[in-house]
Protein backbone atom coordinates (compact mmCIF):
# COMPACT_ATOMS: atom_id res chain seq x y z
CA UNK A 1 0.00 0.00 0.00
CA UNK A 2 2.98 2.52 0.79
CA UNK A 3 4.72 1.55 -2.46
CA UNK A 4 1.38 2.46 -4.31
CA UNK A 5 -0.09 5.82 -2.29
CA UNK A 6 2.78 7.79 -4.17
CA UNK A 7 1.04 7.34 -7.46
CA UNK A 8 -2.74 7.82 -6.25
CA UNK A 9 -1.62 11.21 -5.37
CA UNK A 10 0.12 12.23 -8.32
CA UNK A 11 -2.99 10.85 -10.00
CA UNK A 12 -5.29 12.71 -7.95
CA UNK A 13 -2.90 16.05 -8.49
CA UNK A 14 -3.44 15.42 -12.22
CA UNK A 15 -6.79 14.61 -12.13
CA UNK A 16 -7.53 17.94 -10.66
CA UNK A 17 -5.23 20.11 -12.87
CA UNK A 18 -7.45 18.39 -15.90
CA UNK A 19 -10.88 19.48 -13.99
CA UNK A 20 -9.30 23.18 -13.39
CA UNK A 21 -7.93 23.33 -17.04
CA UNK A 22 -11.73 22.17 -18.21
CA UNK A 23 -13.19 24.42 -15.89
CA UNK A 24 -10.81 27.64 -17.09
CA UNK A 25 -11.59 26.31 -20.97
CA UNK A 26 -15.63 26.50 -20.71
CA UNK A 27 -15.00 29.82 -18.39
CA UNK A 28 -13.35 31.28 -21.36
CA UNK A 29 -15.42 30.01 -23.78
CA UNK A 30 -18.37 31.28 -21.95
CA UNK A 31 -16.80 34.38 -21.53
CA UNK A 32 -16.46 35.04 -25.35
CA UNK A 33 -19.81 34.32 -26.31
CA UNK A 34 -21.04 36.78 -23.64
CA UNK A 35 -18.69 39.41 -25.35
CA UNK A 36 -19.77 38.86 -28.51
CA UNK A 37 -23.45 38.88 -27.35
CA UNK A 38 -22.84 42.33 -25.79
CA UNK A 39 -20.99 43.73 -28.82
CA UNK A 40 -23.66 42.32 -31.38
CA UNK A 41 -26.35 44.76 -29.86
CA UNK A 42 -24.49 47.71 -28.36
CA UNK A 43 -21.11 48.26 -30.87
CA UNK A 44 -19.34 49.49 -28.08
CA UNK A 45 -15.69 47.41 -27.46
CA UNK A 46 -15.45 48.59 -23.70
CA UNK A 47 -18.79 47.29 -22.99
CA UNK A 48 -17.92 43.95 -24.01
CA UNK A 49 -15.12 44.03 -22.49
CA UNK A 50 -16.72 44.97 -19.26
CA UNK A 51 -18.94 41.61 -19.69
CA UNK A 52 -16.11 39.22 -20.33
CA UNK A 53 -14.16 40.51 -17.04
CA UNK A 54 -17.75 40.23 -15.34
CA UNK A 55 -18.31 36.79 -16.62
CA UNK A 56 -14.74 35.87 -15.83
CA UNK A 57 -15.16 37.40 -12.19
CA UNK A 58 -12.29 36.93 -9.99
CA UNK A 59 -11.35 33.52 -10.87
CA UNK A 60 -7.82 33.08 -10.44
CA UNK A 61 -7.98 30.23 -13.25
CA UNK A 62 -7.76 32.64 -15.72
CA UNK A 63 -5.24 35.65 -15.73
CA UNK A 64 -4.04 38.60 -18.00
CA UNK A 65 -6.83 38.84 -20.11
CA UNK A 66 -7.24 40.71 -22.77
CA UNK A 67 -9.97 41.25 -25.36
CA UNK A 68 -9.60 42.44 -29.38
CA UNK A 69 -12.74 42.74 -31.86
CA UNK A 70 -12.28 42.28 -35.75
CA UNK A 71 -14.63 43.93 -37.78
CA UNK A 72 -15.24 41.74 -40.56
CA UNK A 73 -17.18 43.74 -42.64
CA UNK A 74 -21.10 43.73 -43.43
CA UNK A 75 -21.75 44.05 -39.97
CA UNK A 76 -20.21 40.99 -38.96
CA UNK A 77 -17.23 40.84 -36.38
CA UNK A 78 -14.98 38.33 -34.59
CA UNK A 79 -14.55 38.43 -30.98
CA UNK A 80 -11.59 37.57 -29.47
CA UNK A 81 -10.64 37.02 -25.33
CA UNK A 82 -7.26 35.64 -24.27
CA UNK A 83 -5.75 34.73 -21.11
CA UNK A 84 -3.36 32.88 -19.27
CA UNK A 85 -4.57 29.59 -17.33
CA UNK A 86 -1.31 28.99 -14.57
CA UNK A 87 -1.04 25.77 -13.14
CA UNK A 88 -3.03 24.89 -9.83
CA UNK A 89 -0.13 23.16 -8.15
CA UNK A 90 2.95 25.44 -9.19
CA UNK A 91 4.30 27.71 -6.61
CA UNK A 92 2.94 31.36 -6.62
CA UNK A 93 6.55 32.43 -8.20
CA UNK A 94 6.06 29.73 -10.87
CA UNK A 95 2.88 30.62 -11.70
CA UNK A 96 3.94 33.28 -14.70
CA UNK A 97 6.24 31.01 -16.39
CA UNK A 98 4.23 27.88 -16.12
CA UNK A 99 0.90 29.99 -17.40
CA UNK A 100 -0.43 28.25 -20.51
CA UNK A 101 -2.48 30.61 -23.17
CA UNK A 102 -5.64 30.20 -23.88
CA UNK A 103 -7.51 31.87 -26.68
CA UNK A 104 -11.25 31.86 -27.69
CA UNK A 105 -13.22 33.19 -30.38
CA UNK A 106 -16.77 33.79 -31.58
CA UNK A 107 -18.02 35.65 -34.74
CA UNK A 108 -21.23 37.45 -34.99
CA UNK A 109 -23.40 39.99 -36.46
CA UNK A 110 -23.79 43.35 -34.93
CA UNK A 111 -27.56 43.85 -34.37
CA UNK A 112 -28.82 47.02 -36.27
CA UNK A 113 -32.55 47.64 -35.46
Amino acid sequence: FLGILPFYFLFFLLLWQVVASGYAVMSLKSAANDGASVYALTENASEAENAVMQSIGSSSLLTGTSVSVSPQGNGTFTFTVSAQHPLVFVPAEWKRQTAVSLNSKASGKVFSP
